[in-house]
């Protein structure tokens, strides 16, 4: 009988020992889910998407023509879709250098260089200024590379040293500077 005691004393010793074991294995994993729990979910990042071949931040772009028209393109960001043969840049500021010397700066919110024909589009927020100090914003711009011109359909306001107009459509020749109107015109000489 001492013998079965001492055996089920042994056998509840295991016990209590696999029992306290199990309890803190338990309490530990519980832990551990409760603050897995706790945590909040991870966020990823979109890096890019899925058109785009190339993704660059603070870009200086500048370009010659065979013409002898200097480009210059500041933004903040530009993507390239080579299957699309297109740049889209983010906050364009955009330096034309004609051959005479005249200057033309563009800025908008975004931008897209077709890289074949070299045609602009710039949407928001336009602003075109030269250096005789003839200023114009509009929301929706185009730049035809083959005819050098500007053109829009959206609403335009142009500021001289001598006049204030305001339109609604314009084509602008970059290599005359003759200015075409399209309809809405109202002017106000200075």
């Amino acid at each position: 009988m001492g013998r079965l005691n001492r055996l089920i004393n042994v056998g509840k010793r295991k016990i209590i020992v696999i029992i306290s074991v199990s309890a803190v294995v338990l309490f530990t994993l519980l832990g551990i889910i409760y603050k897995a729990a706790e945590a909040p979910p991870k966020k990823y990042i979109k890096i890019m998407d899925k058109h785009v071949d190339l993704q660059v931040m603070n870009v200086h772009y500048t370009e010659v023509t065979d013409e002898g028209v200097k480009w210059e393109i500041k933004a903040d960001s530009a993507q390239y879709r080579k299957k699309e043969s297109i740049a889209i840049f983010k906050n364009p500021n955009i330096k034309l250098v004609m051959p005479d010397g005249r200057e033309f700066v563009l800025t908008g919110s975004e931008g897209c260089l077709h890289e074949d024909t070299r045609n602009i589009e710039i949407s928001g927020n336009i602003n075109l200024v030269s250096n005789n100090g003839d200023q114009f914003k509009t929301d929706y711009l185009k730049y035809s590379g083959a005819e050098k011109r500007c053109y829009t359909d959206a609403h335009v306001s142009m500021k001289g040293a001598r006049i204030q107009i305001e339109a609604n459509g314009m084509s602008l020749s970059l290599k005359d500077e003759h200015l075409e109107l399209l309809s809405g015109v109202k002017a106000c000489l200075n």
